[in-house]
């Protein structure tokens, strides 16, 4: 395969720009290097038999593709010293080699999934939108976000390949808009394996109206064009206005329907009955964004010439629904008015699910209120889901247990069987193997040659955890990582910092009850407590936030201008910045994640028990070394009991006290009560960082005194006290890194490998 894939290359770059490698542009080297792969990978065989599974997510964070395409092709070292040889680098696509159409854990998950399946030889396809612009580039300008398109497309898109002959019409109420696929090929790791993501890109049936134009209406000439590309142009549109939320729905409509409608129609040209559907194909709907697809499927049935009650028991053994909330305010609603504006047929549908809804509940003596899906005025989508699907599974066992005793407690005591945890996990290919290739290195020499394929042999690394040149050797390789991200800083945010120092890090998005707030609020009590004299020293330590706001978040945008004014000022301080640095790492994504990572002593996952689904940071810093400071919540929990509280750092109210709690809580009397936290808490509003000409934080302050929702300032005190114990221990290099080896020894579980063969083993596959 080899000699065929530099072939190809070499092809490739003669053909399209005359050139060779030496010669060729760094853009020109790396479209050549896409379409080498996709000719490689069009020669694996397919299985067109097989049951499939679908992804259906509103987005894939995939990040850079080169190099994790190639290293799971077994041609990523080959290919580097080939170039090498060439006085080329694949480190020359660093600006344009990335696929981010996602904005958080949800769209990672999804990526993470794609190649663990590939991986473990599990046919699943993931189906989405190809976004013009990912989710934005996030700036910082006097302090605060701001936001830029990111124009993933303004260089080339080497891996996609358009397939014209697969595109299909999607039909809204006032239009219809042609949806062309993009296909991205998943090739497992060192198999035949070759899955595929499909990308739908939205364009016009008619891009010009000519005679519109030759009218001289110039701009109404191109309305169908532009209309149409708003649809795939930008992921998660501000939804704070009606236009907003009605193409946030059109977005929705549009891939699963594009989607639905290219499984239905290789289902029906392989010869078989609609009523084999189930047999032929499961369709994992990744949280409510695509629950759209169960009426549509359902209305494409119908058009086949099937009764509703025909379509509906099939979608019924079709779809199944992962929940990533425990927050109800945050399941999926629309404004009935909205549907019928935009696919009044789809709505007529929900009319009738809801009415044999209401039919079913009726004959079990059971108040509808609480199940409906119109209610009020609004489509309520997880009740949608959990009534059509099979099966609904939660992402972190505290997770479950929430979702089947508060958020969905109806469904739950309705359907109990269709309830299931399913704990998220990542991909140590691309988390460990390429983002720490040092690490992996290490390991492999110290247990296996097959850990990174067979990823449950990690756990003989516990043997090695009192073995002190081993514990060195961590050591060694955190310090050259460091060094690496500190040279990544400078060149990014131009801030020097210094590898001896002990790097603590929360990087994810930003949200109120993921609480970078009281991160930073506790990097102010250290802060003002070495100014005082109160604290001595601590072992010198940066503290790093990545994070983005969504645009119309005000209070979130407003917490990440809280974080940078403090930095600055702290930064600048020739009194303790030998002893505390602070950075906020601007426009977080994945490629900065694979740098941050493997550079981290200490993970921060720090949201308030009982409100963070599951995690999937925690689990690439677990990989990776880092101890985790953190509460009971989501998969930190897990994380805990397979390495050990002792080698971790837990603290705050478990998710049963914050239940309690939250029926007295009085947060002005946390303030008043606590002289450390009202110290910390003024300086939202008092010139210990603030100029005279900048505006005090009276909106973050009053949202903590008047109600703080998730318990920044009762958590507080614990979070500190647990923060500097972890800074503390760092003195003793021997002991921390032990706690990482045994973290690392105990991440198997957290694998996306064990996550997709049990959704393969009891959901997608069963029986």
């Amino acid at each position: 395969m080899t000699d065929k894939f530099f072939d190809y290359i070499r092809l490739a770059l003669k053909l399209n720009f005359n050139k060779d490698i030496k010669s060729a542009a760094p853009t020109e080297l790396y479209n050549s290097i896409g379409k080498a792969f996709n000719a490689v990978c069009s020669d694996f065989p397919q299985n067109e038999d097989e049951k499939r599974a679908c992804y259906f997510s509103a987005e894939f964070l995939i990040g850079k593709l080169t190099k994790s395409n190639l290293f799971n092709l077994g041609l990523l070292e080959k290919t580097e010293k080939m170039l090498a040889e060439q006085g080329r680098s694949l480190n020359e696509f660093e600006d344009f080699d990335d696929l981010a159409l996602g904005n958080g854990g949800l769209g990672r998950l999804a990526a993470c999934f794609l190649d663990s399946a590939a991986s473990i030889d599990i046919p699943l396809d993931g189906y989405g939108i190809r976004y013009r612009y990912g989710y934005f580039k996030q700036t910082i300008v006097n302090d605060e976000q701001k936001e830029e398109a990111d124009d993933w497309l303004k260089f080339t898109d080497a891996f996609g390949l358009r397939k014209d002959d697969d595109a299909v019409e999607v039909t809204f109420r006032n239009e219809k808009i042609r949806a062309v696929p993009y296909i991205y090929y998943i090739p497992g790791y060192e198999n035949n394996r070759m899955n595929k993501l499909c990308l739908f890109q939205a364009e016009a049936l008619n891009d010009f109206e000519y005679e519109i134009f030759d009218r001289g209406d110039w701009q109404d000439a191109f309305s169908p064009m532009v209309s149409a590309m708003t649809i795939s142009a930008n992921l998660y549109p501000n939804d704070n206005s009606e236009a907003g939320k009605i193409l946030r729905l059109k977005q929705q409509y549009f891939f699963t329907s594009a989607a639905l409608q290219l499984i239905l129609k290789r289902h029906i040209d392989s010869g078989k009955s609609i009523h084999a559907l189930p047999d032929s194909v499961v369709i994992q709907l990744n949280d409510t964004h695509p629950t759209i697809a169960i009426p549509e499927l359902i209305r494409l049935i119908i058009n086949l010439g099937e009764s509703f009650d025909t379509a509906f028991e099939i979608a019924g053994k079709v779809f199944a629904y992962t929940n990533h909330t425990v927050l109800a305010e945050a399941l999926e609603k629309w404004d009935e008015k909205l549907f019928l504006k935009v696919v009044p047929d789809v709505y007529e549908i929900i009319k009738m699910i809801d009415e044999r809804l209401r039919f079913e509940l009726k004959m079990l003596n059971l108040k509808p209120d609480e199940y409906l899906i119109i209610k009020d005025g609004a489509v309520h989508m997880a009740n949608l889901a959990c009534y059509v699907a099979f099966s609904v599974n939660g992402v972190a066992k505290i997770h479950t247990d929430i979702i089947k005793s508060d958020t969905l407690n109806q469904w739950y005591q309705l359907y109990p069987k269709k309830f299931n945890n399913k704990t998220n996990g990542v991909t140590q290919r691309r988390w460990l193997a390429l983002s720490d290739p040092e690490l992996t290195a290490l390991i492999s020499k110290l247990i296996s040659e097959s850990c990174v394929d067979n990823f449950n042999d990690i756990k003989k690394l516990e043997a090695y955890a009192d073995d002190e040149a081993v514990l060195d050797k961590l050591f060694e390789i955190r310090y050259e990582n460091k060094k690496r991200l500190c040279n990544y800083i400078y060149k990014t945010e131009h801030i020097r910092l210094d590898p001896d120092f002990l790097f603590c890090t929360q990087v994810k998005r930003l949200h109120e009850y993921k609480r970078q707030l009281m991160n930073i609020l506790s990097v102010i009590h250290i802060y003002l407590s070495l100014k005082s004299g109160e604290l001595k020293k601590i072992n010198p330590t940066v503290f790093i936030i990545g994070a983005k706001a969504a645009p119309g978040y005000k209070i979130a945008k407003r917490i990440i201008e809280f974080i940078n004014v403090v930095a600055r000022k702290i930064n600048a301080d020739e009194q303790t910045n030998s002893m505390l640095r602070v950075v906020f790492v601007s426009n977080y994504n994945v490629s900065c994640a694979e740098k941050i990572i493997p550079a981290t002593d200490i993970s921060e996952q720090i949201s308030l028990a009982g409100k963070e689904a599951s995690g999937t940071s925690n689990m690439k810093f677990m990989m990776n070394g880092a101890v985790t400071l953190g509460t009971y919540d989501g998969a930190n929990i897990e994380i805990v009991q397979k390495a050990g509280e002792e080698n971790n750092y837990i603290f705050g109210l478990r998710e049963n006290e914050v239940r309690e709690q939250s029926k007295v809580y009085d947060p002005l009397s946390e303030y008043e009560s606590n002289k450390y936290v009202k110290r910390a808490v003024d300086t939202l509003t008092n010139a210990t960082f603030l100029d005279e000409n900048e505006e005090p934080f009276n909106d973050i302050f009053n949202s903590l005194i008047d109600e703080d929702r998730y318990m920044v300032l009762k958590d507080l005190p614990d979070y500190i006290e647990k923060k500097l114990k972890a800074i503390s221990d760092y003195s003793d290099r021997r002991s921390f890194f032990r706690k990482a080896l045994i973290n690392i020894a105990n991440s198997s579980d957290f694998s996306s490998d064990r996550t997709v063969r049990e959704y393969a083993d009891d959901i997608w596959f069963k029986g």
